[in-house]
C-alpha cells in the first residue's frame, strides 16, 4: 500500500450560495411586519414571546461534534521522554468525505491519578506524535496527511518538511500540551479514497490502537 498525495480539488460554490440565498431569506422575513391594525392570523403566536429579553445573552450554538464518538479505546500511557503514568482515551469523533478531502476528527484524553490535577504534558512527553493514516483496507490504499511542502513518498527530509506542514492539528508534539484529566481535540485533512465505500482503518499515532471497518460519511 502507498501514501497517497492527490491534492484536493476546489470545493464548489453551491454552498456559497446557498448560504448568501438563507441569508436574503432571513433579512427578507425580518423586514415584514404585521399592521397593527390588522387581526392576527389564526394560529399565529406572538415571535416576542420566545425572543430573549433585552440583555439577556443567546444560547450559544451546541457543536454535537465535540461529544460524539464513533469509537473509543483506553490504553497505558506509552513511555515517551518520561514516564508519565496513567492512561490514554483515545475516541474517533468524525470520519467523512467533502468532495475531495477526507476529514478525520479525534480526541485525546490523559488522566494519570498519581499525579497532580494541575500537571500537564506535552504529546512528547507521553510518547503520542499524531500523525493520522487512513487505510483503505477493501482496496488496498493509504492515505496520509495533505501537506504544503515535501512528500510523504520520500524517506530523506521531504518527509520532515511534509510532517512539519501537513494539514492537521495538533502539529508540534513538544509545544501541544494535555493537563491532566483534559482532553486534546485533534484533526487531518486526507485525500479523499480513490475509490469510495470502502472500510477503512485509522491511525491516529503509531503506538495507539487502531480504529478497524470504519466507514466514511458523505458531506452533502
Amino acid at each position: 500500500m502507498r501514501p497517497s498525495s492527490r491534492p484536493p480539488h476546489a470545493r464548489t460554490a453551491r454552498r456559497g450560495l446557498v448560504g448568501l440565498l438563507a441569508a436574503c431569506v432571513l433579512v427578507l422575513a425580518s423586514a415584514c411586519t404585521a399592521d397593527g391594525d390588522e387581526a392576527p392570523t389564526p394560529g399565529a403566536t406572538d415571535a416576542s414571546a420566545d425572543a430573549p429579553a433585552a440583555g439577556e445573552p443567546d444560547e450559544a450554538p451546541v457543536d454535537d461534534l465535540a461529544a460524539r464518538v464513533i469509537a473509543e479505546h483506553t490504553v497505558d500511557t506509552p513511555v515517551g521522554h518520561e514516564v508519565a503514568g496513567g492512561t490514554l482515551t483515545l475516541t474517533l469523533r468524525d470520519v467523512s468525505v467533502d468532495d475531495a478531502v477526507l476529514t478525520v476528527r479525534w480526541a485525546l484524553r490523559w488522566d494519570a491519578p498519581d499525579r497532580g490535577d494541575d500537571e500537564a504534558m506535552s504529546l512528547f512527553a507521553l510518547g503520542v506524535e499524531p500523525t493520522p493514516v487512513v487505510t483503505d483496507t477493501t482496496h488496498l490504499q493509504a492515505y496520509m496527511p495533505l501537506c504544503t511542502q515535501g512528500t510523504w513518498n520520500s524517506l530523506g527530509p521531504e518527509r520532515g518538511q511534509c510532517r512539519g506542514t501537513m494539514l492537521a492539528s495538533p502539529i508540534s508534539t513538544t509545544s501541544t500540551r494535555i493537563a491532566n484529566h483534559a482532553t486534546l481535540e485533534g484533526w487531518a485533512a486526507l485525500p479523499a479514497p480513490e475509490q469510495p465505500g470502502g472500510s477503512l482503518d485509522v491511525l491516529v499515532a503509531d503506538g495507539l490502537p487502531v480504529f478497524t471497518g470504519v466507514t466514511a460519511t458523505q458531506v452533502p
